[in-house]
């Protein structure tokens, strides 16, 4: 069987997955591509696969800002087959049946929706510190890690045994869905906190190169400009090689604050940009 994978990355846990999926279905025979939804989505069609699946970091219980617009975009299915998996540090609310309700009106057969937890990538100022999780380091971070792998491998072997599940039916993931996302503007105010200590910026350009939406520019000196087009992916932010982008002041602390380098160093940012 074919099977077409579109994926979005922040900072590796998705790509990580992405891999140890196609890893896993191709040792049972089956041939799997993987997609970037931002770098190769003209590329990435349902029509020439058996299957569909997309991948993504849960924000806000929602796919990331460039898979929402393109799962809005798809066109009208015939029954073609997709699945879901979600990851996120905790909680992925409604996301599964959310979407589930939106792509079968579209026509399409969403038999498979669930969700992984996956170490944090987001440890920036003014989150609640006695709910929200920090980036893990040692074992925890080694045993999340371990449990995700042993995660992926249950859910590839149910997705290809065809079984049905949907995440997200209960009362509690609905209402904490429905709140995440009615207060997701909340996110836009981090947006407009980015910037750069000169201090420590080396110039290496990585900020301006990994950004996914085009949103950071160089000026001629090499100086970091932020825009308004952000989507709050946290790249910059994570993969800085001397940890200099900021969200508010206060990062500045970079180990109060710690930067998320993802699941292993054999995963490398994608660079989009020369």
């Amino acid at each position: 069987m074919r099977i077409n994978i579109g994926y979005f990355t922040s900072t590796g846990n998705t790509l990580w997955l992405g891999l140890k999926a196609k890893k896993i279905m191709e040792e049972q025979g089956h041939a799997v591509e993987l997609y970037e939804i931002i770098k190769d989505s003209a590329a990435f069609s349902q029509a020439d696969c058996e299957m569909t699946g997309f991948l993504y970091p849960v924000w806000g219980s929602n796919p990331p800002d460039v898979m929402v617009d393109y799962l809005l975009s798809m066109p009208e299915g015939g029954g073609e087959k997709i699945f879901f998996v979600g990851n996120c540090c905790a909680f992925t609310g409604d996301t599964g049946l959310r979407w589930k309700k939106i792509l079968e009106k579209k026509g399409y057969d969403v038999f498979y929706m669930d969700h992984i937890i996956m170490p944090t990538n987001l440890n920036i100022p003014y989150l609640p510190e006695n709910v929200w999780k920090k980036v893990p380091v040692g074992e925890e971070f080694k045993n999340i890690l371990l449990k995700a792998e042993e995660k992926i491998k249950a859910v590839c072997d149910s997705i290809l045994r065809g079984d049905k599940k949907v995440e997200g039916r209960g009362l509690i993931s609905r209402f904490g869905g429905f709140m995440q996302r009615t207060f997701y503007w909340t996110a836009d105010w981090y947006k407009s906190r980015f910037s750069v200590d000169k201090e420590r910026c080396v110039k290496c350009g990585l900020c301006y190169r990994v950004c996914p939406v085009g949103n950071i520019s160089k000026t001629e000196n090499g100086d970091t400009i932020f825009g308004k087009k952000c989507i709050l992916c946290a790249k910059c932010y994570n993969l800085c090689p001397v940890n200099a982008v900021l969200i508010s002041d206060k990062s500045i602390d970079d180990n109060k604050y710690r930067r998320y380098k993802g699941p292993s160093s054999a995963i490398k940012p994608i660079e989009y940009r020369e």
